[in-house]
């Protein structure tokens, strides 16, 4: 007998906590058909999945995956025992199957049945985990489980951590995450990222790069550009709000605003927010410009990158036209 608990509900995704009551008589059906997009995580112990002639055994390092009217094959571990499986369903809705950042969630039937872990992968179940635990907000979940999704449908890493070291480095991302988030608009820079996570920048770039899905200065635009919607749906002027949420040149902010969510921000509408996706872990096509091309080379050759936010400074203008208004 399968018990499912509902864990989280919202119009993108269900989450629910699978297991088998204690105590209850379990027989494993002949076969089920699955009427969901959805990653299941192992939260304990392990089962096996047969479809068609192939069979795969599911534990901590693999994720199943279902698409609707997929027909598999039950079987578990411990033959003649209460199965004592847990497994948490994220299953996508179908307000979450319009495209992420240019991936459909059909994506994921190129991928069933099973993917293996990998720390990208392992560091998104560990966050899934924690916030379900701590009872995050709705915006939180679904958040988490888009970067889930597109960190499924992503080639796997080569070289998996240790529990240990998943550990010690997720807690240093997530916390250098929680500055972005709430200092956007201050001066970071990679050197006192790196020291306040207590890794050498070129190592740190590497590890926030893997277990967020971007580096960190387009983690930093993306943020930007979310505060920048913000306050521009609440009547700011464009270039109140460039320098208000940290760019420091007025075109580039423009130009990366019109890459992301398709329109000037001078004829931004309250309805353009969801174009970009907060969820998504890839940076929206041609939201850093045509400069930006060359850093993306530098990056994947593990070289510093160019600061593009001193393309064209523009604060000096913005400033002496604030002063001419006071004055007026």
């Amino acid at each position: 007998m399968l018990r499912a608990q509902l864990v989280f509900d919202s119009r993108l995704v269900t989450i629910e906590r699978i297991d088998h009551p204690p105590n209850e008589p379990h027989v494993d059906p002949d076969e089920e058909v699955s009427g969901h997009y959805s990653i299941n995580l192992l939260e304990r112990g392990g089962f096996s999945v047969r479809q068609g002639r192939q069979q795969w055994t599911i534990g901590a390092t693999e994720l199943f995956i279902t698409a609707p009217g997929q027909i598999y094959q039950y079987a578990h571990l411990d033959e003649g025992h209460p199965p004592t499986d847990v497994c948490l369903a994220v299953c996508f809705k179908g307000e979450a199957r319009d495209e992420i950042d240019g991936l459909r969630i059909d994506a994921l039937e190129r991928q069933m049945p099973v993917v293996p872990i990998d720390n990208r992968r392992a560091y998104l179940r560990r966050r899934l985990f924690i916030h379900l635990k701590n009872g995050a907000n709705r915006l939180a979940i679904e958040s988490i489980t888009g970067e889930l999704l597109i960190g499924t449908v992503a080639d796997a890493g080569r070289h998996l951590y240790k529990p240990s070291q998943l550990e010690w480095y997720a807690r240093r991302i997530d916390e250098v995450r929680r500055t972005l988030d709430e200092d956007y608009g201050c001066d970071h820079t990679l050197s006192r990222l790196a020291a306040d996570a207590g890794m050498s920048p070129y190592h740190f770039a590497r590890v926030f790069r893997e277990l967020a899905g971007l580096p960190p200065h387009r983690y930093l635009v993306r943020r930007r550009l979310r505060a920048a919607a913000a306050q521009l749906r609440a009547g700011a002027r464009v270039t109140d709000a460039c320098y208000a949420v940290g760019f420091q040149s007025l075109s580039h902010f423009i130009h990366a605003f019109r890459g992301a969510f398709g329109v000037a921000p001078s004829h931004f509408r309250p309805s353009r927010l969801s174009a970009l996706r907060s969820s998504a872990s890839q940076p929206p096509r041609g939201a850093y410009g045509d400069d930006d091309h060359e850093e993306r080379r530098r990056e994947d050759r593990g070289e510093p990158r160019v600061e593009d936010e001193q393309l064209h400074d523009n604060r000096a203008d913005h400033r002496r036209r604030q002063d001419r208004r006071a004055q007026k």
